[in-house]
C-alpha cells in the first residue's frame, strides 16, 4: 500500500500543503481548519517525514552515541539511561560500536556529523576528539563518558568515575580482609585504568603494603589474559612474595581473568582472592565481589547535557560504590 504524502493530506482536507504543515507543525490556524487537517492525517494514516524535516531545521532529532566496546558490562546500563531520556525527549538514539578500533572511532564520529546528529555522547579514546571539538565549537553539544576533557571548549562536557577512590576502594577492602600481596591486571593504558591502579597503589601504601610495578600486568584483550596472570604469578615467585589477591581493573576482562585462574587450579577465595571493576548479573551467582558504576545515572545525565544544552562546558564526576560478596574471603 503506497504511503500517503502531505499533498495527499492537503487533497483530502480541502487545504494546501503550506496549511498542512502549518498545522503539523503546531503553527497558527483556524480551529476548523486544524480538525479537518488532523481529520485527513487519521484516515490516511499520515506519518511525517522526519528526514524532510530535518532538512529544513538543519539537524536531526538522532542522538549519536559512539561506544568503545559492547562487551563491557558497563555500557549496557549506560546505554538504557541515554535512551530513557532520548524518548522521553521524542528523540531518537543511533548506536555504532568501535570494536576499540582508531580508525572506526574516527570514521563513525564522521559518520555521526555527516547525519547532522542533534548530539553525541561517545566513550571512545582520543583519537576522535579533534572532530568532536569541531562540533561543539559549531554548536553540537557533544559527551564524552568515562574520561575527562581538558580545556573543553563551551558545548563539549565530560562524564567520568572517581577511579582514585575506586583503586582506594579496592585497597581498603582486601586489606580488610586480610589480603597483603596484590596483582593487578589491566587493558592498557586507558586513563581511567591508570587512575585505579594508582589509587589501589596509594591506599595499599598507607596501610604499609606494596604494590610494585611488576605486580601490575597488562592483557589488551581476554586473549593475553591467562600470559599476564602467568607473568604475575612468575614475578612474585621471583620476589618470594606469592599473590593472594587479584585485581581486575576494567570489567572487560573480568571473566576472562576469573576463568584463568580457576583454570590454574585455584579456588576464590580460598586460594586467591578476586575483586574487579562494574557490576554484571552472573556476579552475584558468581559471589564476584566488585567495584560499582552508577552507569545507569551517567547515562541520564549525558542524554540531559544534548537536550538541555548548557551554555558552558560541563564535567561530571560520579563516585563508585564498592559492592562486597564472598570472592575475597569476606566473613
Amino acid at each position: 500500500m503506497k504511503r500517503a504524502t502531505i499533498g495527499d493530506v492537503a487533497a483530502h482536507a480541502g487545504v494546501s500543503t503550506a496549511t498542512v504543515s502549518r498545522v503539523l507543525n503546531g503553527g497558527a490556524v483556524t480551529a476548523t481548519t486544524a480538525a479537518k487537517v488532523w481529520s485527513a492525517v487519521a484516515a490516511l494514516e499520515y506519518s511525517p517525514n522526519a528526514l524532510t524535516k530535518s532538512i529544513f531545521a538543519g539537524r536531526s532529532r538522532t542522538i549519536g552515541v559512539v561506544i568503545r566496546d559492547l562487551s563491557s558490562p558497563f555500557y549496557l546500563d549506560l546505554i538504557r539511561g541515554i535512551d530513557e531520556v532520548a524518548t522521553a525527549d521524542d528523540s531518537l538514539v543511533m548506536f555504532a560500536n568501535t570494536f576499540r578500533d582508531a580508525d572506526r572511532e574516527v570514521a563513525h564520529v564522521r559518520t555521526m556529523d555527516e547525519h547532522r546528529v542533534r548530539g553525541l555522547i561517545m566513550t571512545t579514546g582520543e583519537s576522535a576528539d579533534g572532530r568532536t571539538r569541531r562540533m561543539a565549537e559549531s554548536g553540537v553539544p557533544c559527551v564524552i563518558v568515562a574520561r575527562t576533557v581538558p580545556d573543553a571548549p563551551p558545548g563539549l562536557h565530560s562524564i567520568s568515575l572517581n577511579n582514585i577512590e575506586a583503586g582506594r576502594l579496592m585497597a581498603a577492602h582486601l586489606a580488610a580482609c586480610g589480603r597483603s600481596a596484590v596483582g593487578v591486571v589491566t587493558s592498557g593504558r586507558r586513563p581511567s585504568q591508570v587512575e585505579r591502579t594508582l589509587g589501589l597503589r596509594l591506599a595499599l601504601a598507607e596501610r604499609g603494603l606494596p604494590l610494585p610495578p611488576e605486580a601490575v600486568a597488562v592483557a589488551e584483550s581476554e586473549t593475553g589474559v591467562g600470559a599476564a596472570i602467568d607473568a604475575l604469578f612468575a614475578r612474585a615467585h621471583e620476589r618470594q612474595a606469592p599473590v593472594d589477591a587479584i585485581v581486575c581493573a576494567t570489567g572487560r576482562l573480568t571473566v576472562a581473568v576469573h576463568s584463568a585462574l580457576t583454570a590454574r587450579g585455584l579456588t576464590v577465595p580460598d586460594d586467591i582472592a578476586f575483586l574487579t571493576m562494574d557490576d554484571f548479573p552472573w556476579a552475584t551467582a558468581l559471589g564476584i565481589t566488585v567495584v560499582a558504576q552508577p552507569s545507569y545515572e551517567m547515562g541520564r545525565e549525558a542524554a540531559k547535557l544534548v537536550v538541555e544544552q548548557p551554555d558552558e562546558s560541563v564535567a561530571l564526576v560520579f563516585e563508585p560504590t564498592l559492592v562486597p560478596r564472598t570472592s575475597c574471603g569476606e566473613r
